[in-house]
């Protein structure tokens, strides 16, 4: 199974490939967070690269929007206290 970051990497590359820098820009930030060093993190990064994919395909504001919502939810839960699993 890949690991978060794996999935993130993906996803950068797509979004930022979309035109979307300042998505991309946040989903690096999380990049190095131990959620996604972790199995925590895969659901989410699998949903954001999907979504990536997506965007790839078609830029229209709906796709963008799904997107942010995903980044939003991912920046939420990787600082959430209690998300560090062991």
């Amino acid at each position: 199974m890949p690991r978060g970051q794996d999935l993130l990497d993906e996803a950068i590359a797509l979004i930022s490939g979309a035109g979307q820098n300042e998505l991309a820009d946040r989903l690096t930030a999380q990049r190095e967070k131990f959620f996604f060093k972790s199995l925590a993190g895969v659901p989410l990064a699998n949903k954001v690269k999907k979504a990536g994919t997506a965007l790839s395909g078609d830029g229209t504001d709906g796709t963008v929007e799904a997107v942010e919502a995903l980044v939003s939810e991912i920046e939420d839960k990787a600082d959430a206290p209690g998300t560090v699993l062991t």
